[in-house]
């Protein structure tokens, strides 16, 4: 729980990025509580933490959606990047009103941020993303909506096992128990989380 007055500030900046975050909120009982799809939802959470990111990033850095480009590789391209934390301007910035993509340069980026809506157990995908990206960037975070774990030491466990996988953080905004669904928001993990944006260099 928050203990001062930043991490009272900090702390209400997760619950509104929580509102505007969760996809079920646009569910309807007349529409029979659809499920939007997995990808949207990754893409509504993505480009709100973005948001939050770019209000903390010390000057010169920026955060965008995109891929990591290594020019003396052949110009050799990344996997897709959820979030991508560089400094100075991108080899390329594709920017529209449906779309803001960016090419950045392996010498630009300092951090990639994988985000997912949820995590029980590190996937097989997960350790293929890590290791694959590992070639292109410094640092890679897992950022997470839900930690499904019936305690903090359970999500404890699975920040260690993904730090062993390749990842150098992980953040999560809400434990949720998989057993009575109760429901406990980790202020700790993004003011954490916050702290490291800020302190970028």
């Amino acid at each position: 729980m928050p203990t001062t007055r930043a991490d009272a500030v900090i702390a209400q900046e997760l619950d509104e990025l929580l509102t505007k975050s969760t996809p079920y909120a646009l569910a309807t009982p007349q529409l029979g509580n659809p499920t939007i799809h997995d990808f949207v939802k990754g893409l509504i959470l993505s480009t709100n933490i973005i948001d939050v990111v770019d209000k903390h990033l010390p000057n010169g850095y920026r955060a965008n959606w995109g891929q990591v480009i290594d020019e003396k590789d052949g110009n050799t391209l990344s996997k897709e990047c959820d979030i991508i934390i560089y400094k100075g301007k991108p080899f390329k910035l594709i920017e529209n009103k449906s779309i803001r993509f960016a090419l950045v340069g392996k010498k630009q980026t300092k951090v990639v941020i994988q985000v997912r809506s949820g995590i029980q157990s590190i996937t097989y995908e997960d350790r293929i993303y890590c290791k694959k990206l590992k070639k292109f960037v410094p640092q890679i975070w897992y950022v997470v909506e839900c930690c499904w774990a019936n305690s903090k030491s359970r999500a404890k466990t699975i920040g260690r096992e993904l730090k062993k996988t390749g990842y150098n953080q992980f953040f999560y905004f809400i434990i949720k128990n998989y057993n009575n669904q109760t429901i406990s928001i980790g202020y700790d993990s993004f003011s954490k989380f916050i702290r490291l944006i800020k302190n970028m260099r």
